[in-house]
C-alpha cells in the first residue's frame, strides 16, 4: 500500500479493472456471492487474475476492506508466486 502499487476498496478496484490498469485483483474470502460474481466476471473479461485471500484487510493494513487491485506487474507476479508456493505447501 505504501508504495502505491495497491489500491483497495470496491470503487477503486472496479475503476482500475475497467481502465485496464489492474494486473491482479485480491478478493476477501468473506465477500458476498454478488461481489464474487461481479469481480469474477470483470476479471475474466479483462484477463486479470483473481485470488481469494483470507482476511484481506489485515494483509493490506486496512481492516474491513474486501477488494484490492494491484497495479504493478512485477508486484502482481511476486504475489502470484508466493500464493502458488503457499498453495503447494498446503497440498
Amino acid at each position: 500500500m505504501k508504495a502505491g502499487k495497491v489500491q483497495s476498496g470496491d470503487f477503486s478496484a472496479e475503476k482500475l479493472l475497467r481502465a485496464g490498469k489492474a494486473k491482479l485483483l485480491l478478493l476477501d474470502e468473506a465477500a458476498s456471492g454478488n461481489t464474487r460474481e461481479k469481480y469474477c466476471a470483470l476479471c475474466e473479461s479483462r484477463g486479470v487474475t483473481l485470488l481469494f485471500v483470507e482476511e484481506l484487510g489485515l494483509w493490506i493494513g486496512k481492516p474491513g476492506r474486501i477488494t484490492a487491485a494491484v497495479t504493478d506487474e512485477h508486484f502482481a507476479d511476486m504475489i502470484k508466486r508466493a500464493f502458488a508456493e503457499e498453495s503447494a505447501k498446503g497440498e
